[in-house]
């Protein structure tokens, strides 16, 4: 019974991570910030350890946009480091001036970010920290750890399979022994 469990929780995990990945694939080609995500959210991958312990490198964070609400001191946030620009940061807001422009800081990092960032250039408030699953999704994109990972993976099925089927030839033996008896 736990074996059973085992392969289909093994089999659901498998699935709603494939499904996910295709989904952030998708939503990436269709948005017009090519950004994965759907609506008012973002999900993006955390490259660099500078918000540590907060958000560590390897780890997926969500972003909701802002809507009616105004980005306040204490808020993690990501940002678009020049208008135009390629690269994105996701760090503290430190100070907020009247005008709406933010001073931020990476937790980890000694000073302040230099310059200050418009508000036009903020992506949106970091929700929720996923830990290590960039990583892992970023693994799974190697073509030996993913392979690796699917023998693995077949592997524990076949065995899981074949544990099941000599499991069920022994309670079919015990049932006839019981009845000879």
């Amino acid at each position: 019974m736990a074996a059973r469990w085992g392969k289909r929780s093994g089999i659901f995990i498998l699935i709603v991570f494939v499904i996910l990945n295709l989904f952030l694939f998708a939503t990436s080609r269709l948005n017009d910030d090519r950004m994965p995500g759907i609506g008012s959210w973002r999900v993006l991958s955390v490259l660099t350890g500078s918000m540590s312990p907060a958000i560590n490198a390897g780890d997926m964070v969500i972003v909701r946009r802002y809507g009616e609400e105004q980005p306040r001191v204490g808020d993690i946030i990501t940002y678009w480091q020049e208008q135009n620009g390629l690269s994105l940061t996701t760090h503290r807001i430190v100070h907020r001036m009247e005008n709406g422009y933010l001073q931020t800081k990476g937790d980890a990092n000694q000073g302040e970010d230099g310059g200050w960032t418009d508000p036009d250039r903020v992506v949106g408030k970091v929700v929720v920290t996923i830990p290590y699953a960039a990583a892992v999704q970023e693994g799974l994109r190697k073509p030996p750890v993913l392979l690796a990972a699917l023998a693995a993976f077949i592997v524990a099925l076949a065995y899981s399979h074949r544990k099941g089927q000599s499991r069920s030839k022994r309670t079919q033996t015990e049932t006839i022994e019981g009845e000879l008896s």
